[in-house]
């Protein structure tokens, strides 16, 4: 791998862990105490040294509490404390941090054991350590130049993978027989596509042991979420998961939070409920969720406009507010000619001021310019339908608004349905609801947790048959 991208890409999404996370790490991966003494530890991403600084300062704290002299110390030091960066600048930061720590102990000169390689490469460690630990890069995969070390590697054979899942195949190889391995990283872990065989990795080999959940806490200065994992050779059968904003722990067996191959985490009622709404086959034609409209270029398409040809009413999903839309189609969903358009002269002078910015969209025809970005939402424009907002903390941040036939819907979801509008509310303004949205684990800023059209079609159709089938059984009853 070409080393000046990859070092490129990790200065500009580096983000340093704060010493109060280091310190949490390490404990909960226990290094600490006499456990740590004439142990191998590696940071194997280990940039200017916050973990490895934290793991000198206690070895150093330690060994002298048992009596150790300092050449004692210094040989431990260059031979159980181990780190990789690829990066010159950040690597010799580390060596010089790393100095400062041991030159107040009075120790000098120590040879540190600090490659500066890419750890993709590396292989010295394989089947050493006792503790992998650290904060492994997040970068995708296709940011970089030449990604060819990558595909090397099994858990990076499925489609664009991020860096952070390729360090997990590392690490664990570099896992001693009773090893310990504690990162923190992205919590698209849980349930993004590139993290699926590390996923079923863990659960196959039965190396999960803890997993804490920092939820919307944000350690660090960006919008990622983040999670810390630990792993064990101890053949595990459940794990203990922790949620970190409210310090509740559950002791789970994977099969209650590996379903349908991601990662659901909740109480155990919770992730029953789960389980038979993700596994449940969706009947057909009884309720349909789809995405609105995406114009790809709302403050054109969407506003007040001073001509009332081509346009209907339309509904903001995220906020239930009602403006006008620019609707260039029929009631067929096929798109009206540009040259037809035209001949309202107020059409006309508008598309040219704008012409410009919409040529320059993502577009799924280039040569059809003058309409929407995408197609999705519009041949639903004249059905009966609900709009919904896809971003909720809880019941009082739902948003369900009619959306009559003629009126289009954008910026979240729709919901087609024969439902009235009190029966959609009353299974949608539900805690089981929040729970279930929760459960998913997509978080967003501001405590907020968003959803997909699938995720609320599954939770819909498994409500409405679980309340038909109910009022059957009473009626069987009777």
């Amino acid at each position: 791998m070409k080393e000046t991208k990859r070092t490129e890409e990790k200065n500009n999404g580096r983000y340093y862990t704060p010493i109060d996370m280091v310190c949490f790490i390490l404990n909960t991966a226990n290094y600490c105490g006499n456990n740590i003494l004439q142990k191998h530890i590696i940071d194997n991403s280990c940039g200017d040294g916050a973990f490895l600084c934290e793991i000198v300062r206690r070895y150093c704290e330690t060994a002298f509490k048992k009596g150790y002299s300092t050449q004692q110390l210094k040989n431990d030091l260059e031979h159980y404390i181990h780190g990789i960066e690829i990066e010159k600048t950040e690597h010799q930061k580390c060596i010089d941090n790393l100095n400062k720590i041991t030159e107040l102990s009075g120790i000098y000169n120590i040879e540190w054991d600090i490659k500066n390689r890419d750890a993709l490469t590396v292989q010295d460690y394989n089947g050493k350590m006792d503790f992998v630990v650290g904060n492994p890069p997040y970068v995708r995969v296709h940011n970089l130049l030449d990604y060819s070390a990558v595909k090397q590697f099994y858990l990076s054979q499925q489609g664009m993978t991020d860096l952070y899942i390729v360090f997990y195949e590392i690490g664990i190889n570099m896992l001693n027989k009773t090893g310990v391995l504690c990162y923190i990283n992205p919590s698209s872990l849980f349930n993004s596509l590139a993290a699926k065989l590390l996923r079923k990795n863990l659960i196959q080999n039965k190396l999960l042991k803890k997993v804490i959940d920092l939820k919307h806490t944000q350690i660090f200065n960006a919008t990622t979420y983040t999670a810390i994992i630990l792993l064990t050779q101890e053949n595990n059968k459940y794990i203990k998961y922790t949620n970190f904003e409210n310090q509740q722990t559950e002791k789970l067996n994977y099969n209650e939070f590996y379903i349908d191959e991601n990662f659901y985490f909740s109480n155990k009622n919770n992730l029953k409920k789960i389980k038979n709404i993700i596994f449940r086959q969706p009947e057909k034609n009884i309720i349909d969720v789809k995405n609105g409209f995406a114009t790809l270029c709302d403050n054109f398409f969407i506003g007040q406009f001073d001509f009332e040809e081509y346009t209907i009413p339309i509904i903001k999903s995220s906020t239930g507010t009602m403006a006008k839309c620019f609707y260039p189609y029929d009631k067929t969903g096929k798109y009206i000619p540009f040259d037809e358009l035209i001949k309202v002269p107020k059409i006309k002078n508008y598309y040219f001021e704008n012409e410009e910015r919409l040529k320059s969209r993502s577009l799924e025809n280039k040569n059809i310019w003058h309409v929407f970005g995408r197609s999705q939402g519009i041949l639903d424009t004249w059905k009966n339908k609900y709009a919904i907002n896809a971003l909720i903390r809880n019941i009082d941040d739902i948003k369900l608004t009619p959306c009559p036939a003629g009126t289009g819907s954008y910026s979240g979801l729709y919901i087609l349905t024969e439902l009235s509008f009190n029966e959609l509310k009353r299974i949608l303004f539900q805690q089981e609801f929040v729970d279930y949205i929760q459960s998913l684990g997509k978080y967003k800023q501001g405590g907020y947790y968003t959803f997909s059209s699938k995720d609320l079609l599954k939770y819909l159709d498994y409500k409405i048959v679980g309340d038909k089938n109910e009022q059957s059984d009473l009626f069987e009853c009777a």
